[in-house]
């Protein structure tokens, strides 16, 4: 199987191979026409502000459009702009002092690009800058390559400040320079003081290995299904159940993300995470709001290939203290082998010069060997993961104040599982789907937007439909050692998700301030099925009946003459469950400002015919301008509303269990069995889901911020206290009797969803970011704790409702005293420090980026799996577990190798836990002990 991977192998470096040597298409820049570079003065009143919402305004108020290339315009401001001015003069001013110029491509269209000396003697009639950064009128149209320095490094991630102290932006520049070797983009949000991961991430089980979809994340302490999560404003929720972690289950499906759909980080251009304080228009969300944009279409011919390997040759692996112990004198499992590729190509399509096009495809890929239990001869075998995206996406003006884009994406995920002590049961988990948008854009005294969008994921597996548990002492049996064998598994489940969704969104200027409104619409058909019944055969006749043994309808897995028969099966019958759900929301939000105060205050209204409640979520923020320069402090007072979950829907409507046997019929001395004996000996209903009368979970929220520059570099200092209620848990399970097909009756165990569950969470954070010359730096804290009854849906908390009492020590207290002592065990270290410096050397060839974070130690009370006795009453007792710190540090560096007229090649090596850090000291795996320590990705990259 290992000649099989390297022939892969060797195939997916042929591909790479040609992607890399492809040629670029010429590119046909041409100078600007007389007509553009002579366009009429405009009135212009742009203020200084991040370069990105400098550009918005710019395009609305000149019809110019303007493009960045490679996340130039990220973390950037720019000088003021006021008065009658041509747009070549505005531009200069705009500029001046950001490192960059700019140049015509066409008579609409201009690019930004770093002022170098080479780009100054490539084109230096193009290239305008400002002579007086304070003019209102008097900017120059010409070419002073004086006054602009040499082209600086953006900002490794932006800070929102005023009303929108709760952002923070990753640009196209830091996303190429810190992203991970996975190409997940969740691990970029790794830099943001707010979000945090799984305490037992780095784990390196083959499983672990394979998983190629996002990390799962909390933000501001919500729970990570409870973010809002949108690509390129498309709603890639899931609604689905995302608890499962069993792969080989027999009902469930182990596949869903909360996270439907996702791309790769080369096709990313920005990253914008709302933690607090968040606008009206945004809502279905008490966690925070993750949103993520492709990069866009250029105006001028482009092509970008690239390709990046990593393997178990290429990582050292780390066991915990824990795991060594528990192992003690056993052998230690073999360590797990795998390569990983990723690749892909993306290429710009300027089809005239009012219409951009990209089309682009990645493809992610692990192989990973297994190897099955002793029982099986401790075989090897390999197995696939799959993550591709194909994206195409266009943008055109069709006229000076109407865009229309539109985009197209196909990213299936796919990854096998065989259970090591069973053959021929391989199961294929999928995920991802589709999503389309097409958007109409208007820019003027009134800006207004129409969007519609589709998303289609597709989490079932595909699986072997019947399972045999047959004797070892069989022929049929001998392939294992253990009493019984097991072949085959236990069948497809379908299960999907679409979204069809349209909105609107409309501002102006009204009175002093803007009013800004919106609508929004989504139908949601969500599908679970088994397509055909599945059965599990198992109960063999003894060994002494073997020679007696005949089978009527002739040999097979469940009967061999003169060897075995299965006499029982259990029948999980096909079914179809749906559930259709309808959200209808709006929102209206005034902006207005009086002299230093600014002031923001919005509504938003949302029913979900699914839950059947209305809900009215206020928000309201102010912000003060101090007198120094820059400085501000804002306040906030907001509340959120979170979704409908439908996966007790999808379970209610799960058919009852059938068992069925059957018995020989005895023949001269032999036992005859046929097809036709098989009787339903019972019928069962075990469990049983459903929730009703449910009220819409929320969190209300306070939160302030002191933003300002000091030391050269942007300080945002922020508080966020949250409250969340009505959240979603499980009841410990009523019993139930019902009569079954048969007649008989049967008590079966109901579980119901409640509003129970609460939460709180207390963070405070520290965050300053600097950029000098070629180097940007970041440095920030937060402190937090995050309390909650329940860690997902499906957890019980009646011990917490029903005040059960336990051991603390030599203390009696109450479970729920015990609680709220408590921090949540995942996703929530009370302190984390993020450090992150990206520099760029060597006449720009060399990018490098440093990062670091920071995760204390802390203490949890848990259950001890013991009792006590005090006072003569016996309590489970608890204790405290203590929870190690972690430092994760990483190192990129990417060396421009070839720079010519041909394009550029880049070569990358991407370190993870550079220190070789044990990611999980609290782990005492044993049977797959093994974590990731340092670890290296090698790739490159072709741009023309």
């Amino acid at each position: 199987m290992r000649g099989a991977m390297n022939h892969g192998s060797n195939r997916q470096v042929m591909i790479a191979a040609v992607l890399l040597g492809t040629t670029a298409m010429a590119v046909t820049t041409l100078a600007a026409p007389a007509a553009a570079q002579g366009r009429p003065a405009a009135s212009f009143d742009i203020p200084a502000q991040p370069l990105l919402d400098a550009i918005v305004l710019f395009n609305r108020q000149s019809g110019i459009q303007i493009t960045a290339e490679g996340g130039l315009a990220s973390g950037r401001r720019t000088a003021a702009i006021k008065g009658d001015l041509t747009p070549a003069q505005a531009l200069g001013i705009m500029l001046s002092g950001t490192g960059l110029r700019w140049r015509w491509i066409d008579g609409r269209t201009v690019v930004l690009e770093n002022v170098t000396e080479e780009a100054m003697r490539a084109a230096p009639l193009l290239t305008y800058v400002a002579q007086d950064s304070t003019s209102t009128g008097g900017g120059s149209a010409q070419v002073l390559p004086e006054v602009v320095a040499d082209g600086e490094q953006g900002d490794i991630y932006v800070m929102g400040t005023g009303a929108a102290f709760g952002e923070s932006t990753i640009g196209e520049a830091d996303i190429q320079a810190r992203s991970a070797g996975s190409g997940d983009a969740n691990q970029l949000l790794k830099i943001l003081p707010t979000v945090q991961f799984s305490n037992d991430e780095g784990l390196a089980t083959r499983e672990d290995i394979m998983d190629l979809r996002p990390a799962d994340i909390s933000i501001s302490g919500g729970r990570y299904y409870d973010n809002l999560v949108t690509l390129d404003g498309i709603d890639v929720n899931s609604r689905m159940d995302t608890t499962q972690s069993v792969t080989e289950n027999v009902y469930e499906l182990m596949s869903a993300s909360p996270q439907s759909i996702w791309v790769d980080t080369n096709l990313i251009g920005e990253i914008t995470v709302r933690d607090s304080n968040v606008s009206a228009e945004y809502g279905r969300f008490t966690g925070g709001v993750l949103d993520v944009k492709t990069r866009a279409p250029k105006r001028a011919w482009g092509l970008t290939s690239s390709v990046s390997y990593s393997s178990d040759a290429l990582t050292h692996y780390r066991i915990s203290d824990k795991s060594r112990a528990a192992l003690a004198d056993e052998d230690m499992p073999e360590k797990p082998a795998f390569e990983k590729w990723r690749y892909g190509v993306t290429v710009d399509v300027p089809v005239s010069s009012d219409v951009g096009l990209l089309i682009a495809y990645n493809r992610s890929r692990a192989n990973v060997t297994y190897q099955r239990s002793e029982a099986y001869d401790n075989a090897k075998f390999g197995q696939t993961s799959k993550s591709d995206n194909l994206l195409a996406k266009f943008d055109a003006d069709l006229a000076d104040d109407l865009k229309l884009t539109g985009q197209f994406a196909y990213s299936p995920y796919s990854s096998e599982y065989t259970d090591d002590g069973a053959v021929e049961n391989t199961i294929t988990s999928k995920g991802g789907g589709v999503t389309g948008k097409l958007e109409l854009a208007h820019s003027g005294e009134s800006d207004w937007t129409v969007t519609g969008t589709f998303a289609h994921s597709d989490t079932g597996r595909e699986a072997a439909s019947t399972r045999y548990r047959v004797p070892s002492w069989t022929t049929t049996g001998s392939i294992c050692t253990s009493t019984n064998c097991t072949i085959g598994g236990y069948g497809d489940l379908d299960q999907t998700q679409d979204t069809y969704g349209l909105s609107g969104k409309w501002s102006r200027d009204v009175g002093p301030g803007t009013l800004a409104a919106g609508i929004d619409y989504q139908h949601i058909d969500a599908m679970r099925r088994r397509p055909e019944d599945n059965w599990f055969y198992n109960t063999s006749t003894s060994q002494s009946l073997a020679s007696t043994i005949v089978c009527a309808d002739g040999d097979s897995l469940t009967c061999v003459t003169g060897d075995y028969a299965l006499t029982a099966a259990q029948l999980y019958a096909a079914y179809t469950a749906r559930v259709h759900l309808d959200s209808v929301a709006s929102w209206a939000e005034y902006a207005v400002k009086f002299g230093r105060f600014s002031i923001r205050a919005g509504l938003r209204y949302d029913y979900e015919s699914f839950l059947g409640n209305h809900t009215f979520a206020p928000r309201f923020s102010a912000t003060y301008d101090l007198p120094w320069n820059d400085w501000s402090v804002s306040l906030g007072a907001n509340r959120y509303y979170g979704r409908s979950m439908l996966s007790y829907a999808l379970r209610e409507q799960y058919p009852d269990n059938y068992t069925y046997k059957r018995t020989a019929t005895a023949s001269g001395g032999s036992n005859v069995y046929s097809d036709d004996d098989w009787y339903m000996s019972a019928t069962s209903h075990s469990t049983s889901y459903s929730g009703s009368n449910l009220k819409t979970p929320y969190s209300d929220e306070l939160s302030a911020a002191v933003s300002g520059r000091i030391l050269g570099g942007a300080l945002r200092v922020k508080g966020i206290y949250r409250e969340g209620s009505n959240e979603f848990t499980m009841s410990s399970g009523e019993k139930l009797t019902t009569t079954l097909d048969n007649g008989n009756t049967s008590t079966y165990t109901n579980y119901v969803m409640t509003n129970d569950g609460y939460s709180k969470y207390k963070g405070g954070s520290i965050e300053w970011t600097r950029t000098f010359g070629k180097h940007s730096v970041a440095l920030n804290a937060n402190y937090s704790k995050t309390e909650s009854t329940n860690w997902d849906y499906f957890d019980n908390i009646d011990d917490i409702t029903e005040g059960t009492m336990v051991a603390l020590g030599d203390q009696v207290l109450s479970y729920a005293a015990v609680e709220q002592m408590n921090q949540r065990a995942s996703m929530a270290s009370p302190l984390i420090i993020n450090a992150s410096w990206t520099g760029r050397w060597l006449d720009d060839r060399l990018t490098t980026n440093v990062n670091l974070r920071y995760r204390n130690g802390y203490k949890r009370i848990e259950d001890t799996d013991t009792s006590t006795t005090i006072d003569g009453t016996t309590y489970d007792l608890y204790d405290y577990v203590v929870y190690p710190k972690s430092i994760d540090v990483n190192l990129n560096a990417r060396f421009e190798v070839i720079r010519s007229a041909l394009g550029g090649l880049t070569l990358e090596a991407r370190v993870a836990n550079l220190l070789d850090r044990i990611p999980s000291p609290n782990s005492t795996a044993t049977s797959q002990p093994y974590q990731y320590g340092r670890s290296i990705w090698f790739g490159m990259t072709y741009r023309y």
